[in-house]
């Protein structure tokens, strides 16, 4: 794991079968897409990721005023300014959905380089009447783009970093990062669809496990290249989906046991009787 710029701690895309099965879950629950209409058809399947239902519901983006809001969650509210590209999300169990209309870059002919960037701020709160803990997250994000000529080029990355608004791994709030990307986007003459995931386990730093208020942030980078005349590169982002797996508090073993011993009291004591 190596330190971005900002200090933070931050990994490249995760692998292996326990990474790779958690996104295939998350992703076999997002939207088909009808590309004749862009609306959403229907769902791929229910799934369940350590008791975590993914949904999903058509978003239908409005034209209200810009404003932080908070939308509330199962057991999370969602706290963050709809201002941005990815304007204003819909919270279906403890995830949030995003889909953007105008998160695109563009370049034609001899335009050179375009690009867009847009980086979301999510604070996710447990509510104060749930009895869970939140304890990772997971990002999948799904686009397309176009290229013209052999020339043109484009590119979509972006990075998500998750930290604690409530606890201290050392001197420094609690925080991990991943970076992540859509790959090689290289297919010429035809709309192709993209993706990308990323994934973020409070377990894999040390002395963070749970925790019940953080900051999500989301940073994404959109890059089109075209250099020459007639031909064009476009790619833009359409959905984001930030699920969250929570758990249910743990009970401490002395609770546990004074529990008990009250039981064991109030059992003696009808014995008596």
């Amino acid at each position: 794991m190596s330190s971005s710029q900002d200090g933070a701690p931050t990994k490249t895309t995760a692998t292996g079968p326990k990474v790779t099965e958690r996104r295939k879950r998350f992703k076999d629950n997002l939207p088909v897409i009808d590309r004749s209409t862009r609306l959403t058809t229907g769902l791929k399947g229910d799934c369940h990721v350590r008791a975590l239902l993914f949904g999903l519901v058509l978003i239908c983006i409005g034209g209200a005023q810009a404003a932080t809001i908070t939308q509330m969650g199962t057991d999370v509210t969602f706290t963050y300014n709809d201002a941005t590209l990815y304007g204003t999300g819909s919270v279906v169990g403890n995830s949030i959905f995003f889909s953007p209309t105008t998160f695109k870059a563009e370049s034609l002919n001899t335009a050179g380089v375009d690009t867009a960037n847009e980086t979301l701020n999510i604070t996710v709160t447990v509510k104060p009447s749930s009895s869970y803990v939140i304890t990772e997250f997971a990002l999948v994000e799904l686009g397309d783009y176009l290229l013209n000529g052999s020339s043109s080029s484009v590119d979509a990355s972006g990075r998500l970093q998750v930290s604690s608004l409530t606890k201290t791994c050392g001197f420094f709030a609690c925080t991990d990062s991943e970076i992540f990307t859509a790959g090689a986007l290289t297919t010429t003459g035809v709309l192709t669809d993209w993706s990308a995931s990323a994934d973020i386990d409070f377990a894999d730093t040390a002395g963070w496990i749970t925790d019940t208020n953080v900051m999500a942030q989301i940073q994404n980078d959109l890059t089109a290249i075209s250099t020459v005349n007639g031909e064009s590169a476009m790619v833009q982002k359409k959905f984001e989906g930030v699920g969250l797996v929570v758990n249910p508090i743990p009970v401490p073993a002395a609770a546990w046991l004074f529990g008990s011993a009250l039981g064991l009291l109030g059992w003696l004591r009808r014995r008596a009787r």
